[in-house]
């Protein structure tokens, strides 16, 4: 019943912001590489293949244009690092949410991206010697991204192309997410 009427109210409130102000959604899919700081987490994926492991990057923000080459951003992010050797595995998790500004520089449909994240890392190990599921604490790291917005000033459904660093720093360690994503952009404003 309460996710019913938090649903509910979300769904009121996407609406009346966007009739309020313009507003631009993306959907991305993509790939990546994830340079883990912590020595335990180094370790452990060590031992695995880099044949047994899939990685896949996901995303999903929302955009409010202030200026025709100023957006500013909303979204939540996400990362799935799996490895296995056999019946054993290791699944490492990152997820954040983020704030930010996209700017377009004026050379076609390229655009640069700056964002606050705040986000964790939950681990769900299966090895002979360990067993278990932990998170990181919340840590607080920033992303760069330079990409290109094949349908910039235009209306509609577009494709966009974006590389991105975010750097997230936990603790005493630090993990660096790079990626390469394919953004699917539902632009409603002019």
């Amino acid at each position: 019943m309460l996710m019913k009427k938090l649903t509910l109210l979300f769904v009121l409130l996407l609406t009346l912001t966007t009739s309020v102000f313009a507003l631009d959604f993306e959907f991305g899919l993509g790939s990546g590489y994830v340079l883990y700081g912590g020595k335990h987490v180094k370790s452990l994926v060590n031992g695995f293949d880099q044949k047994s492991q899939v990685i896949l990057s996901t995303d999903v923000e929302m955009k409010m244009p202030v200026a025709s080459v100023l957006n500013l951003t909303f979204g939540i992010d996400s990362i799935f690092d799996g490895r296995w050797k056999g019946s054993h595995h290791i699944y490492l998790w990152d997820y954040a949410c983020s704030a930010g500004v996209d700017v377009y520089p004026g050379i076609g449909g390229l655009r640069c991206s700056v964002k606050y994240c705040l986000g964790r890392r939950t681990d769900f190990v299966n090895l002979p010697e360990d067993d278990d599921i932990r998170s990181t604490d919340f840590g607080n790291g920033f992303e760069f991204a330079a990409g290109w917005d094949f349908g910039w000033g235009r209306s509609g459904l577009s494709p966009v192309v974006e590389a991105a660093w975010r750097h997230m720093p936990r603790g005493g360690a630090s993990d660096n997410v790079l990626d390469l994503k394919l953004k699917l952009k539902i632009k409603t404003s002019n």
